[in-house]
């Protein structure tokens, strides 16, 4: 699995570096702030999907003796990071823009810019789509963050397009600045999304409510328990679902082991085939029982 994240990656970093190269030189070229700002913001995709290969061949290994539940919540820390990253891009942006206001430098040929900027935005398209489904597929929360990254590219990337025609037909350069702030406030937005989905893997955020209510009808329409309880929930990754249920106190190891093995599928389809789950079996009348894991 984590072969197919990294392939999807090296396709990302693909796809800032021709962004970064051709916006830089375009936005040297015509001197307009909104294709900076699109730079800027292709040089954030590309750091963070640098950074994003050590994560996931981090997040991929198995447990060891250090670190006996796996290295998964390396991505909450790795969407954070990126969340960060965007959040200083956008910041940067702004007060650039502002700046080229107030001292009264101006774009110009936005024809160029435009004629440039059409097979960028659908380049950062189709790599947006490929990133979305290998998340979708592996439920890497840091493929997800890169496609939210570089869905905000393709925003910016409409931005700039639109930019630089209204610049085009008007003769009016503040319309650059207005619409290159509108894309940093964007980006800003996003990355405070980004950031909290990270905080959340790293402080064990439980599934998403209709996923637990699901899961709780499940257990609930099991006729081989007589109840369950200390049910709790983990997301990210790899989800973890732990509860204890009340079997009958005659129940035998294997009747025991059928049913965990048939709960453990059913969890698996609702959640996801790489949930762990954890089931305590309490006897009815007695407090305490046995503990069965995968």
């Amino acid at each position: 699995m984590a072969s197919r994240e990294i392939r999807a990656i090296w396709i990302a970093i693909g796809c800032s570096i021709i962004g970064v190269v051709a916006k830089t030189v375009i936005g040297i070229i015509t001197g307009s702030m909104t294709i900076i700002s699109s730079a800027v913001d292709s040089g954030g995709d590309l750091t963070i999907s640098v950074v994003n290969l050590f994560v996931v061949r981090l997040a991929d290994r198995e447990a060891d003796e250090d670190h006996n539940y796996g290295h998964a919540k390396i991505e909450g820390l790795g969407a954070m990071l990126e969340g960060g990253f965007i959040f200083s891009a956008g910041c940067f942006i702004i007060y650039e823009a502002v700046h080229k206001a107030v001292i009264g430098e101006i774009s110009h040929d936005s024809v160029l810019g435009i004629a440039v900027m059409l097979p960028l935005l659908a380049l950062t398209f189709a790599t947006v789509l490929h990133l979305r489904r290998v998340a979708r597929e592996t439920g890497s929360l840091v493929i997800k963050a890169d496609a939210t990254h570089y869905l905000t590219d393709v925003v910016v990337n409409i931005g700039v397009l639109v930019a630089l025609v209204l610049v085009w037909l008007t003769h009016e350069p503040i319309i650059d600045t207005v619409i290159s702030v509108g894309i940093a406030l964007y980006m800003v937005i996003s990355s405070l999304h980004i950031v909290h989905e990270g905080f959340g893997v790293v402080m064990d955020k439980s599934l998403d409510k209709e996923v637990v209510d699901k899961v709780r009808a499940l257990l609930g329409a099991c006729t081989r328990i007589e109840s369950f309880h200390d049910f709790k929930t983990r997301a990210g990754k790899l989800p973890h679902v732990d509860f204890h249920v009340v079997v009958r106190a005659e129940m035998t190891a294997v009747e025991l082991h059928d049913l965990f093995i048939d709960l453990r599928a059913k969890i698996r389809d609702v959640v996801g085939a790489t949930t762990k789950v954890l089931m305590h079996a309490d006897p009815a009348g007695h407090a305490d029982g046995s503990t069965v894991e995968s």
